[in-house]
């Protein structure tokens, strides 16, 4: 009895974890650079896409990013893109989590690839 009772308790949690969700959540919205520090970039939020974010809302973005390629050369008014996590610490200022990519991008508002 207590073997199928552990059969079963092993089985019921392979059903419960094979539920689970793997995969990293990802967001983005797009900002105008307001600021360039060394380690942050000030920013105001131009479209909020899956983000959360409130279109206007100004915050800062870490340039420690996950990406391979790092974050690209920001100058103020650059319009990026930003690829996080998508947690969203509504504090003041306002907090992202982890920021995987920053794009910058072109006039007609698309993605231009990091080399």
């Amino acid at each position: 009895m207590k073997r199928w009772l552990s059969i079963l308790a092993v089985l019921g949690c392979i059903v419960a974890l094979s539920g689970c969700k793997n995969e990293a959540e990802q967001a983005y919205f797009n900002a105008k650079v307001l600021e360039v520090n060394k380690e942050y970039v000030d920013v105001r939020c131009i479209e909020a896409f899956n983000s959360g974010i409130s279109v206007d809302e100004e915050f800062s973005v870490t340039k420690d990013v996950v990406s391979a390629g790092g974050a690209p050369e920001l100058n103020v008014d650059d319009n990026i893109r930003v690829v996080f996590n998508g947690d969203v610490m509504e504090s003041d200022p306002l907090q992202i989590g982890t920021v995987y990519a920053i794009y910058l991008l072109d006039e007609n508002g698309e993605v231009i690839p990091n080399n």
